[in-house]
């Protein structure tokens, strides 16, 4: 019954000490956690006070059934200490910025049954990476990949993406489109993954479909074709019709499918971090922040009314390039599972196998698709952010079309005056240009030295910077140079950049050694040439004049009254201390904590010398002294106003909504 009463006493104060010391982190699991680790580390040190292990075990048993009660009474003060010990360590442990804000219900089984889920799909995914040689490369084990070649290392990766399954064949296909981030050799193994999805049944979908409905599937489609058009990880596709007559494709997300997308993302985040803190090439490429982009752009991928919202917008931006269609979208039928538009009938390029037989035709084609792109890209509307050869169509009407808009970007104001600096610096062969542009956009480690990165810069420039103007090869070089030096460009920088590689390859395949440097260029060229013509800068100085003039107006009479107040020594300045208010917090935050650290210490000297005092009554059928009684609760306090300034120190602070 002693050793239950301290479990419960040491439970009971832990409560108490989690409250006071506003661990957010340590739940009653883990409080309970806490409490066993302590009592087991409080009765050890309690035993090797009372019991001297040099003697034989039999004495030793024998000093314990002795002194049990003893034993007890002097583990409950290690006990309780040990125990705050163990919530101040999980709470550090597993403390972080919290995420969400405002009331949540709180479901334990479902969250205990995620968790499970977790664990086991994440036990079942390191086991796929072991089995393809891969965990090394992920800091799961010690030593490196035993591969011969690139190539062989990208066909293991390939391989383990597609046995794995899920969400991580789709994390696999982005990772196809970043060339900044792989050499060639993987991006082509990559692009080869194909998700070995279920087709949906015919059931499943019309349930689907009429749960976003309002109202029955009659009343909207005249008639849908069951035979999915395309099965995919995320959404399966099929072809209808409207009673207006209109040919629709209907993109219906998979039922159930968030938990998994959730399940998977988080494995597959925990293994970037993983491999940032254990590996070389994961702390210089910050895979960690990069898997968090790749999960960002995924949970916006599931929701088809953003899908939606791009194809509109594309639209709008390509209406004046007849050449090529995008599908339109009927809003009124399109939720956050289902995606309704029109039907463009043609072939992929990708299906094609080789460009129009007429080659003006096919020049005229790729002229059009790279201006609606180019245009919409320097013009700050919404482009194709991977125009690979499936996602543009060769339509029977001889146009071309765009599908697929789950990747798509749109820079702002200014982004584009420093994309325009950046094809500036490269036409003039300039690379402190070129660096100076970059930097604007970005960011750099503070540990990369400007004159290194601009001779990296200088000889990058020397290598692609012949006669004319670079090849469309040179912009995922620089892309990927970027990378390699560190910079962190915008997301929608980032995405231009690639989508300007990727149509590369898909205008060479629709018009072979199609120059699309040259019409960037030319493209660009009218824009840059206004921002540098003289009438431009005119415009500059006419605008700069209108704001500086009522100032220049203004400034004799400024100096007039200065002069004066300097002649009769009436110039005074006055200087408000701490007048930002996050100064003023940073300020009271520091006192409050050497306050209550001298509060704590003092309170802990003063309990030390009450406990140790042999004076004042005696408490009732005890041999405790009141004055050591309130010793011991002023030790406690005292030990829980130190505990609380560590976590305070040591805790990350919360996020906090911007102003």
């Amino acid at each position: 019954m002693g050793l239950l009463g301290n479990l419960v006493l040491v439970l009971i104060l832990a409560w108490v000490v989690r409250a006071l010391l506003a661990a957010r982190e340590v739940t009653w699991l883990r409080l309970v956690l806490a409490v066993l680790v302590g009592s087991a580390v409080g009765a050890t040190v309690a035993a090797l006070l009372v019991i001297d292990l040099t003697l034989p075990i039999e004495q030793q048993v024998a000093v314990f059934e002795e002194r049990r009660d003893d034993l007890y009474a002097l583990a409950l003060p290690f006990q309780v200490i040990a125990t705050m010990l163990a919530v101040v360590v999980l709470e550090l442990l597993l403390a972080r910025p919290p995420r969400r804000r405002g009331f949540r219900p709180v479901h334990p089984w479902r969250a205990l049954r995620r968790r499970l889920g977790i664990v086991l799909r994440g036990w079942q995914v390191t086991r796929i990476l072991a089995r393809h040689g891969l965990a090394p490369a992920l800091g799961l084990r010690r030593g490196g990949v035993a591969v011969r070649s690139p190539e062989e290392l990208a066909r293991r990766a390939r391989s383990a993406l597609e046995d794995a399954g899920g969400m991580f064949v789709k994390l696999g296909q982005l990772l196809a489109t970043r060339p900044d981030l792989l050499p060639p050799v993987a991006l082509d193994e990559l692009g080869r993954l194909h998700a070995s999805a279920r087709p949906l049944g015919r059931e499943e979908v019309e349930e689907a479909i009429v749960a976003e409905l309002d109202g029955p599937l009659e009343q909207h489609v005249a008639e849908i074709d069951w035979t999915p058009l395309g099965s995919a990880s995320i959404a399966q596709v099929h072809t209808a019709r409207l009673h207006d007559g209109r040919r629709m494709v209907i993109k219906v997300r998979r039922p159930g499918l968030l938990e998994a997308v959730e399940r998977d993302l988080a494995i597959a985040v925990g293994l970037a971090r993983l491999a940032e803190r254990r590996t070389d090439w994961g702390r210089s490429y910050e895979v960690g922040a990069i898997a968090e982009d790749f999960a960002t752009a995924l949970r916006t991928e599931l929701d088809l009314r953003v899908e939606g919202r791009h194809a509109v917008e594309m639209a709008e931006a390509a209406a004046d390039r007849p050449g090529v269609q995008v599908p339109g979208i009927v809003e009124e039928l399109t939720t956050e599972r289902l995606l309704v538009m029109d039907q463009l009938v043609g072939t992929p390029l990708s299906a094609a196998g080789h460009e129009p037989a007429d080659t003006e035709r096919a020049r005229r084609l790729a002229d059009e698709l790279c201006a609606s792109q180019v245009e919409a890209m320097l013009r700050g509307e919404r482009f194709h952010g991977d125009p690979h050869p499936g996602n543009v169509l060769l339509l029977d009407d001889g146009s071309l079309g765009l599908i697929d808009f789950g990747v798509t970007g749109r820079l702002d104001s200014f982004e584009r005056s420093s994309v325009f600096q950046m094809l500036l610096a490269v036409r003039l062969g300039e690379p402190s240009l070129l660096y100076e542009s970059l930097v604007a956009i970005g960011s750099i480690p503070p540990t990369r030295e400007p004159d290194e990165i601009e001779r990296r810069l200088a000889r990058f420039m020397a290598v692609h910077l012949g006669p004319g103007l670079p090849p469309a090869q040179a912009l995922t070089d620089l892309l990927r140079l970027t990378t390699q030096l560190g910079f962190r460009l915008p997301p929608q920088t980032s995405t231009m950049f690639r989508a300007l590689a990727t149509l590369a390859g898909t205008l060479e395949q629709l018009s072979p050694a199609y120059p699309l440097i040259d019409q960037v260029a030319e493209l660009g060229g009218a824009e840059l040439t206004e921002r540098t013509s003289p009438s431009s800068m005119q415009e500059l100085l006419q605008s700069e004049w209108a704001q500086l003039s009522p100032l220049l107006r203004r400034a004799p009479r400024h100096l007039d009254r200065i002069a004066t107040l300097l002649q009769h020594g009436e110039l005074t300045t006055r200087m408000r201390w701490l007048s930002d208010a996050r100064d003023v917090a940073v300020l009271e935050r520091l006192l409050n904590r050497v306050v209550v650290t001298l509060l704590a210490l003092g309170v802990g000297l003063i309990s030390v010398l009450m406990i140790s005092a042999d004076a004042g009554p005696l408490l009732a059928g005890t041999d405790l002294r009141l004055v050591e009684m309130l010793g011991w609760l002023g030790l406690f306090a005292g030990t829980v106003l130190l505990l609380r300034v560590l976590l305070e120190v040591l805790r990350p602070p919360a996020r906090r909504p911007p102003p």
